[in-house]
């Protein structure tokens, strides 16, 4: 493996990062980063070309690592052993920060979601956190930028905002009664409610309201401009950036879903009861086409070229393929099990059954040959029937970044299964960790392809340093490094709080309430502290039984901790206070004995 090191460095960039370019086996790579401290994300930037004719590299994915520099080693040997390393998973010699990661999202029955991260190997993943919202979540939308993620809560009449950098919920925003779809442009997240519309700006998440009554389903055009809502009979186009009513129509019988074909740029809506899909163009309001289907249509998607939608019917266990340009059925297949769902990837598409653990494939090439049958392949994904899937919620198959790949939500299994294209079976399957999944979203904060050639992530790095950049690709093989220097502009963090015991008792009694008084001094001075967000933590060793709750200062700035020891044993004690210091089980905590 050959690697060339004659980097030309670039001047810097405003706002920090560096710029540098050299040639690796005959492939012009261009480094750049925008940002070079540790308090924001940094942003990575490979733009890739063949030196020869200059035309950029695309429809690749890269690899790339950073890693605290090895001075002692030699430069080409300590990148190529690196890189090495990073391929073999070598658990010894992991990168300090992973331009690679995704993360697979569940989200479950109760009111939480999971967050797992496959690359430490199927079979033996790592629930990285979990994500506790006030009621369960029913659909989701992840921001272009991969930050900010999205999740109505129907019985909480909110949406709930997670960073999926931090992974935390950052705060719950109040909606319409019983919020649910979501949909999103370059400025807004749209939400359907029983009130109407509630439109969120991404950025600084201020809301607007529209009021058009009760709205079952939404859908945006291509370009985000204008906006289908289905509220009762009526599908009511409304301009996506000023939320004014551009168009409205009465359709026949009770629509239910919509879908956007980008080919017909016309907004579909399903009518299963009555067995009709209705086709309306957004521009002007006007029904196009209303097209006789067999009733009983669980769903209506359409396949990635934007003209064939496919139909699962569960009633009648049948699938059928609607073709947007000529507004007709043209295609029926027979598919056992109560098809209920539909996914796709570049090459095929996954049908869902709900009386089954089989998953079906149908190769896209076949769609829209009037009359010709559907030639179907399948695979297990997992020991028990899939079930019903989350009626008016997120996928419970979406595509996987290794791609052709799939990610499959087996809710009887409590298990998520990854299946390669090609393969006779998964290739293998991450734990749920007794939870039950109903949906799946992935986010990936891996190098992405924007521009044809340039590949991009955007990362913290928490450690300042001086930092080896590896870049690795298989096909053309590509194995460089650069250099990249990481600064701590914060300043250092106040020294936490002292947590002092006032007038400790010298044990406590089983089932008496039990008072214990808390002191926060200055860790400088000595003085008391106090703050918003001090809570108190006891539980009764081994972890058998604990009690947390919320603490207010009294008039001379001390704490108060009330409970009732439930029996005789050992009772540890934290006071914690993120504002002061004092993180979740910090190691000021305090021991008392219940007799």
């Amino acid at each position: 493996m050959a690697l060339l090191f004659a980097l030309l460095p670039l001047p810097a960039l405003a706002g920090g990062g560096v710029r540098q370019q050299h040639d690796d086996q005959g492939i012009a790579i261009a480094f750049e980063t925008r940002g070079d401290d540790t308090d924001t994300p940094v942003e990575f930037r490979f733009a890739l070309s063949d030196k020869a004719s200059g035309r950029p590299i695309s429809g690749i994915r890269p690899a790339a690592w950073l890693g605290l520099r090895d001075d002692r080693a030699a430069p080409g040997q300590a990148c190529k052993q690196r890189i090495a390393n990073y391929l073999a998973g070598d658990l010894f010699h992991r990168a300090d920060v992973d331009l690679n990661s995704y993360f697979v999202l569940a989200m479950n029955d109760e009111a939480s979601i999971s967050v797992v991260d496959p690359l430490f190997g199927f079979g033996g993943s790592k629930l990285l956190a979990l994500l506790t919202l006030e009621q369960p979540g029913l659909d989701w939308q992840l921001t272009p930028e991969r930050e900010r993620l999205f999740v109505s809560m129907p019985a909480a009449g909110k949406v709930a905002v997670a960073d999926t950098r931090l992974w935390n919920v950052e705060r719950s925003i109040a909606t319409g009664p019983n919020p649910r779809q979501l949909r999103q442009n370059d400025d807004y997240i749209w939400v359907a409610d029983d009130a109407g519309l509630t439109r969120i700006d991404r950025r600084d998440l201020s809301v607007q309201r529209v009021a058009l009554g009760t709205v079952r389903d939404l859908e945006l055009d291509a370009r985000g401009e204008k906006l289908a809502a289905l509220a009762g009979k009526k599908l009511i186009v409304v301009d996506a950036h000023s939320a004014a009513r551009l168009a409205e129509i009465e359709l026949p019988g009770t629509p239910q879903q919509l879908a956007y074909s980008a080919a017909a740029q016309a907004v579909y809506a399903l009518d299963a009861e009555a067995g009709q899909v209705h086709a309306v163009d957004p521009a002007s309001g006007r029904l196009r086409a209303s097209i006789a289907v067999e009733s009983g249509a669980a769903q209506i998607r359409f396949a990635p070229d934007g003209r064939h939608a496919l139909l699962p019917n569960p009633q009648r266990n049948r699938l059928q393929v609607l073709d947007a340009a000529s507004n007709a059925i043209v295609q029926n297949a027979d598919i056992s099990g109560a098809p209920d769902q539909v996914a796709f990837t570049p090459l095929q598409a996954y049908v869902r059954r709900r009386g089954s653990e089989i998953v079906q494939l149908i190769a896209l090439d076949q769609l829209g040959r009037t009359g010709q049958p559907l030639n179907v392949a399948e695979f297990p994904a997992g020991q028990n029937p899939l079930g019903p899937a989350p009626a008016d919620g997120g996928d419970s198959i979406v595509a996987a970044p290794e791609g052709p790949a799939v990610l499959v939500a087996n809710a009887a299994d409590k298990m998520i299964y990854l299946y390669r294209e090609g393969m006779a079976a998964p290739a293998g399957g991450l734990r749920t960790y007794g939870r039950v999944p109903r949906a799946l979203l992935v986010v990936d904060h891996g190098l992405r392809e924007g521009r044809r050639g340039e590949y991009t992530a955007r990362m913290p790095v928490p450690k300042a340093g001086s930092y080896d950049v590896a870049l690795f690709a298989d096909s053309p093989r590509i194995a460089s490094c650069f250099r990249l220097d990481i600064t701590d502009k914060r300043p250092p963090p106040p020294a936490p709080a002292r947590v002092v015991a006032l007038d400790p008792p010298a044990q406590l009694k089983a089932g008496i309430p039990a008072e214990l008084r808390f002191a926060l001094l200055d860790g400088a001075d000595g003085r008391r502290r106090s703050g918003a967000d001090v809570h108190g933590l006891a539980f009764l060793a081994p972890g058998i039984w604990q009690n947390r709750s919320t603490l207010a200062a009294a008039a001379d700035g001390s704490y108060a901790l009330r409970f009732t020891p439930p029996q005789a044993g050992l009772y540890y004690v934290w006071i914690e206070a993120e504002s002061l210091g004092l993180a979740r089980r910090h190691n000021q905590f305090l021991v008392y004995e219940a007799k």
